[in-house]
């Protein structure tokens, strides 16, 4: 197999205690064509001095003085620096499931109409507990409808051909829910499909933004969402209350056993989610349709 390259992005603020292990679980995959790119982004706690023990491993590592209310100013540098034909970040408290960027490669080799994927969102404790590990179907409709929990950033790839096209850069005006507006962006050009497999793992602690400030996250991702409902054709907009329908269809009536049945009835074949799973016993993986 050619390896596709692969750049990932780490910022990473006061988190000395985690910044190591997310930088092992990245280097330990020992991926062939890897470009890893870490911003210790104004630290005021030993960060640096851990960062500095891998940084020999590392693409480009740099410090920066100051404080900036958010990461997304490092990770577009770490972006703008890097050159990787598939692309993710992940920030500094959180892991890599071991071989995913081989999963990952795979993937994207095998299957050239995608452009963007997500794993199974799986979540830890600030032990390396695992706590969870939950597949989460998330399409256009969905984002549209305001349905838009949960598209985990760290379990998240895509072609950098999709960056480019979606604007080349996190939005740093946004200090809450950056992924979510990105994600945003690029359902305006490509299809979201879902991998049967844990890619990335979330540290779930009381200190993560996401759960100290989640209105202020819920409502700039809502706002993220108007975005996209201002610039998506008009003939999928009206498709939204049809989905809404077979939503409460789905709900009210539906079970593993008649999901396809009332899928095939009730919806509209842009309505099915598109995932990729892997069959051991050919040695490939395949896209299959879900409700």
């Amino acid at each position: 197999m050619d390896y596709p390259s692969i750049s990932i992005v780490t910022p990473c603020y006061n988190h000395a205690k985690f910044v190591g292990k997310t930088i092992r679980s990245v280097l330990s995959q020992n991926y062939p064509n890897l470009e890893y790119v870490v911003i210790n982004d104004g630290s005021t706690d030993d960060s640096d001095s851990v960062i500095r023990q891998y940084q020999h491993d590392l693409y480009h590592y740099e410090t920066w003085p100051g404080y900036r209310s958010g990461p997304a100013p490092a990770i577009n540098k770490g972006f703008s620096l890097s050159s990787g034909d598939i692309m993710g970040w992940l920030n500094s408290d959180d892991l890599l499931i071991p071989n995913s960027l081989f999963v990952i490669a795979e993937i994207f080799t095998q299957f050239p109409e995608v452009d963007w994927v997500t794993g199974v969102a799986t979540t830890i404790d600030i032990e390396d507990r695992y706590i969870r590990s939950r597949k989460y179907n998330k399409n256009l409709y969905d984002y549209l409808v305001g349905d838009w929990a949960v598209i985990q950033q760290e379990s998240t790839f895509w072609r950098r051909s999709l960056w480019d096209v979606a604007g080349g850069c996190l939005d740093e005006n946004v200090q809450f829910a950056f992924d979510a507006d990105l994600w945003s962006r690029f359902f305006l050009h490509a299809q979201h499909f879902h991998v049967d497999c844990p890619i990335g793992a979330y540290r779930k602690v009381p200190t993560s933004t996401s759960i100290r400030k989640s209105q202020d996250y819920s409502d700039a991702t809502d706002k993220s969402i108007g975005n996209l409902r201002a610039n998506i054709p008009k003939s999928i907009l009206r498709k939204c209350l049809h989905y809404r329908i077979f939503k409460w269809i789905l709900r009210t009536i539906g079970s593993p056993r008649l999901t396809n049945i009332l899928g095939s009835i009730f919806g509209d074949a842009n309505f099915a989610y598109k995932s990729i799973t892997y069959m051991p016993m050919h040695s490939k993986w395949r896209i299959y349709s879900e409700w």
